[in-house]
């Protein structure tokens, strides 16, 4: 089932209500997924400038429904939070008002109300402390509220799992929510992430998020030093084979392809159904020359989940490479119904019609391409089939 979750409002401005409201969604968010199994779409809008906009008031029901319909999901999540005592230096509590609303028409939100005082702020300081043991039992309550309304099985929720991943350091906890949606420039955030490992070393989230990041930037030697780090603290745990995904990337961006093979290998005798690890080793299977191989892989990831685009995608580049074009149409034309918006799709799309002598629809797939990014790689080399 698909919900959609929506910044929380708050009654007040300043660092400590950004922490807390973040916090909190994190944890929310953890809960949601992880213990409930329940598909997530996080509508909280980015950082402008590393500076989150706080919303004074909560939307109304018709614009989150509209706006949960866009994203597919069956529920909408969103709510307030009101932090006091009012027009005090020390903040000392935070109210919650939770409303869940259902896709069906004509039917009403359902509106809950909770209360934290696990946490001690100084607005004139920004100084924190947070009860993080406490906030899990807060997002218990709320998601065992959450259960009800959607009619989930009590029994089923895995509320061990909650803050599976995070830190229970409440000053960790703090640094990484800084780092994660607080600040813009890289390097605060890598800052921050280590801040975070540094007062919580088995902090398994903020290790991943920093290799992500550091992968982003292209400082693979670095970010190979530091994902061995956290893979040895982190042995035998729920993130190691997330961690030695992250490994791959960075071994096989330094020419490491052996390595990278190997330690994809071992994520997938941990986690046998990921499909971003299933992808990775078939795209390094692939660079070999190992297509049969590589397909394999591609359709063991489709397997596991038809609906997840990037193994149509890497597939239909696969086949399309091998001179399998019938094949590749079908593939390349399911990756377009799952990401409607891709250039590079219709680029593929148009050189599979055209070498099967659909010269007309090639020519609208690869005007398409060329609509989408008329200044970009794939724009000009549409351009230039469409030219020949």
């Amino acid at each position: 089932m698909r919900v959609a979750v929506f910044q929380f409002a708050v009654n007040a401005v300043g660092k400590i209500p950004a922490v807390m409201e973040n916090l909190l969604g994190i944890l929310l968010l953890n809960a949601l997924s992880k213990a409930a199994g329940l598909e997530v779409v996080d509508l909280t809008p980015p950082p402008r400038e590393g500076e989150v906009l706080s919303l004074a008031g909560i939307p109304e029901t018709d614009e989150i429904r509209e706006a949960a319909m866009r994203a597919g999901a069956r529920w909408a999540l969103w709510g307030g939070l009101r932090f006091g005592p009012e027009s005090q230096p020390l903040i000392r509590e935070m109210a919650v008002v939770l409303r869940l609303v259902s896709m069906e028409e004509g039917l009403p939100p359902d509106r809950r109300e909770f209360l934290f005082r696990g946490l001690q702020g100084d607005v004139r300081t920004a100084h924190l402390n947070v009860d993080v043991g406490a906030l899990e039992d807060l997002v218990e309550e709320m998601l065992l509220a959450v259960a009800e309304v959607l009619d989930l099985n009590r029994q089923e929720l895995r509320l061990n799992r909650i803050g599976e991943g995070l830190s229970l350091s409440d000053r960790a906890m703090v640094y990484f929510v800084y780092a994660l949606r607080l600040l813009a420039d890289p390097e605060a955030k890598l800052k921050l992430y280590r801040k975070a490992v540094s007062a919580d070393p088995f902090f398994s989230q903020a290790y991943i998020n920093a290799g992500q990041l550091l992968l982003g930037l292209r400082r693979y030697g670095e970010a190979m030093r530091f994902l061995l780090q956290a893979e040895s603290r982190l042995k035998g745990t729920e993130a190691e084979p997330d961690l030695l995904n992250l490994l791959g990337v960075s071994a096989v961006n330094l020419g490491m392809w052996e390595e990278a093979v190997r330690v994809w290998k071992r994520s997938l005798e941990l986690r046998p159904e990921s499909v971003e690890v299933l992808c990775n080793l078939a795209q390094a299977l692939a660079m070999r020359g190992m297509s049969r191989e590589a397909e394999e892989h591609y359709r063991r990831a489709l397997d596991v989940n038809p609906d997840s685009p990037l193994p149509w995608f890497s597939l239909g580049k696969l086949l399309v490479n091998e001179g399998r074009h019938r094949d590749a149409e079908r593939a390349v034309r399911r990756y377009i119904e799952l990401c409607p918006g891709d250039p590079w799709a219709y680029y593929l799309l148009g050189t599979c019609q055209m070498e099967l002598g659909n010269r007309e629809e090639a020519r609208f797939s690869l005007a398409k391409a060329l609509q989408l990014d008329p200044k970009g790689r794939v724009g000009e080399l549409a351009r230039r089939k469409l030219e020949e």
